[in-house]
């Protein structure tokens, strides 16, 4: 029988509610999910934010090894049946390849280098966005890791974490890690960009990243192929100097239901 909407479970409502609070147009999106995946659908999208979270916007960097590893021990547990976590819960039962994501979780904590220019600084998530969407094809029974599509899939997903480390990343340690060249290119310095100095290489950092951005991931679940329309238009908005502004409310039905119809 199909899951209602209301059917999501009051232990996860707190954890959508942030993560959709931080990317609205998942309201959006959620819609188009069918029933019977619904909670599936925001468990996962709530778990990817709280990693997200944990990895890239805490300021203190013992705070994040901290938190990190808990959800890398989480996540190994998980995959031999135990879990502590409401988000967790709601996932079990799934033959994904949690002991991956956990090791590349792991992997990635406290890495955050300088990079040299744009093609490193997608490199370097390259790892821990594969063991993501390894998870992602298994939880929601994609072909994506049968096709060609995987890797464009994975830089989609590494440029998404780079698009949200935008404009509070600015600020912190590892200045929302826009490479050197970029610093270089426009002769300024990491304080300068900070006090909002840096409108031209903002919008030449988003230039970068949507022409790195690929046009389609038809293979992968609903959430990444909306993800990806909705990243296209945010990085559009930002390289022409338009700002963080939110798309119109009509732009972003469309770009749900274009996301939907691909199946």
């Amino acid at each position: 029988m199909s899951e209602p909407v209301s059917a999501i479970p009051a232990a996860i409502v707190h954890y959508v509610g942030k993560w959709q609070s931080r990317e609205p147009e998942m309201r959006v999106l959620q819609v188009f999910c069918a029933p019977s995946q619904q909670t599936r659908f925001c468990a996962w999208g709530a778990l990817l934010h709280e990693l997200r979270e944990a990895l890239f916007e805490l300021s203190d960097a013992r705070v994040t090894a901290v938190k990190s590893g808990w959800w890398a021990e989480e996540l190994l547990g998980l995959a031999q049946g135990r879990h502590r976590h409401p988000l967790t819960e709601a996932l079990v039962g799934s033959d994904a390849p949690w002991s991956d994501l956990g090791r590349a979780l792991l992997l990635q904590t406290g890495d955050d280098a300088r990079h040299a220019d744009t093609s490193e600084a997608i490199a370097a998530l390259l790892p821990l966005a594969r063991s993501v969407l390894a998870v992602e094809s298994a939880l929601f029974e994609t072909a994506l890791f049968k096709a060609r599509s995987s890797d464009a899939a994975a830089r989609g997903l590494a440029i998404h974490w780079l698009l949200q480390r935008l404009p509070q990343g600015l600020a912190s340690e590892d200045r929302a890690r826009i490479p050197m060249h970029l610093f270089a290119r426009h002769g300024l310095t990491a304080e300068q960009l900070a006090a909002g100095q840096g409108e031209p290489l903002l919008r030449d950092w988003t230039g970068e990243l949507l022409r790195a951005l690929p046009a389609s991931t038809s293979d992968a679940s609903l959430l990444r192929r909306g993800r990806l329309r909705f990243d296209h238009a945010r990085l559009a908005r930002l390289s022409d100097g338009k700002g963080f502004g939110e798309s119109p409310a009509l732009a972003t039905l469309w770009r749900a239901w274009r996301a939907a119809r691909v199946a």
